[in-house]
């Protein structure tokens, strides 16, 4: 009864109120395997990082693994209570580590690919920065075009049924936004809400859109690199843990969100168990890139499958922060046209009609 007590505080308070951050997440790991090398217990490194951390959700799950270790819990038992916050994949890392007795060694592992992960977020959410707040501006100036100055304007006019029609229309325009405003407002949101339910229970949107991410042209590219870094690490990660395979590509289907990738890591599991090899079983899909393929046959043929796959996860790594560039510098300069166009077209139905009034008194 106790622990279903705290399962439902962490789950619906800590998650939703106190959840700690990746950064805070990335500095544990990162902590906690300074202070295993440097030999220090590890009930004492976790009260130590307790001591010295600020986030209240990171502090109660810190205080419920030292006190499922006082139990006699082991660490990964204790992860694995918490699952919302740990990942699979870093739980079945750490509970190989329980077994080799290379935690320390696990843990930077752990830290070193949420560093990554942290740096890759970073690169995504300066890259939208600027879009965002540009979008946001536009949509501000239309509003207050369509709905204070066109009617303003348009009543120095007598004759409304002369003005252009590119007017006219921006007149309707006006009273439609003036009236229904807080149904669009809802409508954008139910969009959004709609869209959020529909791809996580929805199995054929899910499908169609996942397609479309894998299919759309320099979108893919971002997507299938992010993917094949995915891929690469994990595989890298799970391999060097000794973990098997066959439970590597459970954790990856776990993790992967795209149906496709998804479902392609059930099938290499299947072709696995029935005696195929890595690169057998990833050979003519479209899904990965052939280089991958064809480095991960040589590393079967040599035996280093591992520093191969860590290599590869570099330089996937690389390319993905690349391909976010080139993304960021396309979408760019496209929504600034579209903005430039539709800004056009109202200031365009302001002037037209003063341009027929100069006309008209010359």
């Amino acid at each position: 009864m106790e622990i279903s007590k705290l399962w439902f505080f962490e789950k619906f308070i800590i998650k939703k109120f106190f959840a700690p951050k990746l950064k805070q997440k990335t500095n544990f790991f990162r902590l906690l395997a300074v202070a295993q090398r440097s030999g220090l217990g590890l009930r004492d490194a976790l009260f130590s990082i307790k001591n010295s951390e600020t986030s209240r959700g990171l502090i109660m799950i810190i205080q419920d693994v030292i006190d499922q270790l006082t139990q006699w819990s082991t660490f990964s038992q204790a992860l694995e209570n918490h699952s919302y916050f740990f990942k699979e994949e870093e739980i079945a890392l750490v509970k190989s580590s329980e077994t080799m007795g290379n935690l320390p060694e696990i843990l930077e592992e752990i830290a070193v690919d949420l560093e990554n992960s942290e740096r890759i977020n970073w690169k995504i959410k300066k890259a939208l920065a600027y879009p965002i707040v540009l979008i946001v501006f536009a949509l501000v100036a239309v509003v207050i075009l369509l709905i204070y100055v066109i009617p303003t304007i348009v009543t120095m006019f007598p004759n409304q049924d002369q003005l252009p029609n590119l007017t006219k229309f921006m007149m309707w325009a006006s009273g439609f936004l003036q009236k229904t405003w807080f149904l669009l407002i809802l409508i954008v949101v139910w969009c959004i809400v709609g869209y959020r339910f529909l791809y996580k229970y929805v199995l054929v949107f899910k499908i169609f859109i996942d397609k479309l991410m894998v299919k759309l042209p320099v979108i893919s590219g971002v997507v299938r690199t992010y993917y094949m870094y995915r891929f690469s690490k994990l595989l890298s990660q799970l391999y060097s843990a000794w973990v098997s395979p066959i439970i590597a590509l459970k954790l990856m289907g776990n993790t992967f969100t795209n149906f496709f990738y998804k479902k392609k890591a059930i099938e290499i599991r299947e072709n696995l168990n029935a005696w195929f090899s890595f690169a057998e079983s990833m050979e003519w899909s479209s899904l990965f890139d052939p280089i991958l393929v064809q480095i991960i046959h040589v590393g079967e043929d040599t035996g280093n499958i591992t520093e191969v796959l860590k290599k590869m996860a570099d330089f996937y790594s690389d390319m993905l922060q690349t391909k976010i560039d080139i993304l960021m510098d396309l979408i760019q300069p496209l929504l600034m046209a579209i903005i430039a166009g539709v800004i056009g077209m109202i200031v365009g139905a302001i002037f037209l009609p003063m341009a027929d009034l100069v006309n008209v008194i010359k």
